[in-house]
């Protein structure tokens, strides 16, 4: 939340990360667990265990994954966890499309140098869709940690982690942008990352936007409401 000029005040940016859905992608409008859970008719609490599940299990095809879920779930009908999860699966690759100007920030971030990452909470069929659609701008990054893969998810800092040691760098010189405050910002800036608040729905972030304006909870370094104010966040001292 500080301006433009902040950035000539900190560590030269060498790593930048995103996160993928709602920050440089959209997808369903609804979560996989959601809607999951809806045509399942599931607890509450089984919708925690199957959420969880669907993000952290390497599973690359439904039928791995509908395993998976029937023996978390013993007492519901296998046949019937596969035939809605794979409709979801497929429904989830052909979803995913690039938001307007994700390429562009990207790239830019490149042309000055600045090496690119995602960390994200995927499961394969986001992931597979991201590729299908977004090839050009899947092929900008230099990193990707994806929570299936890693079989770890945010908010865990473990993630942001690995993430520094794969990029081999420090974390004051890290950036993180998200959509996502618990799960994107907090989490960086715990580690000591520097991070931007990408505010596409706020209505989603009402009660920890409240309570950082409160000073209840760390302010990011910035935020915006469209990628290109974040592309501007880093060019502009670079012009």
């Amino acid at each position: 939340m500080r301006p433009f000029s902040c950035l000539s005040f900190m560590p030269a940016p060498r790593v930048v990360f995103f996160d993928l859905g709602q920050t440089l992608v959209s997808g369903l409008e609804r979560s996989a667990r959601a809607l999951l859970s809806e045509r399942l008719g599931l607890s509450e609490k089984q919708a925690k265990l199957v959420g969880k599940l669907i993000m952290v299990h390497r599973s690359v095809d439904s039928r791995q994954l509908s395993g998976a879920i029937s023996r978390l779930l013993p007492d519901r009908d296998p046949a019937e966890i596969e035939t809605h999860l794979s409709s979801l699966w497929r429904e989830q690759e052909m979803s995913v499309t690039a938001l307007p100007g994700a390429a562009s920030l990207v790239r830019s971030l490149k042309s000055l140098g600045i090496k690119t990452g995602i960390i994200s909470n995927a499961w394969h069929p986001f992931h597979s869709g991201f590729l299908r659609s977004c090839g050009e701008l899947a092929g900008l990054f230099d990193f990707q940690l994806l929570s299936y893969r890693q079989e770890c998810k945010k908010p865990s800092t473990a993630l942001f982690r690995r993430a520094l040691s794969e990029a081999g760098e420090a974390a004051p010189h890290a950036w993180m942008v998200g959509d996502c405050y618990e799960l994107d910002i907090e989490p960086a800036l715990k580690i000591g990352m520097h991070a931007i608040w990408l505010l596409r729905r706020p209505e989603k972030e009402i009660p920890l936007l409240a309570r950082v304006l409160r000073g209840e909870k760390r302010s990011p370094d910035y935020t915006a409401e469209y990628l290109g104010e974040i592309q501007s966040f880093f060019t502009r001292d670079n012009r």
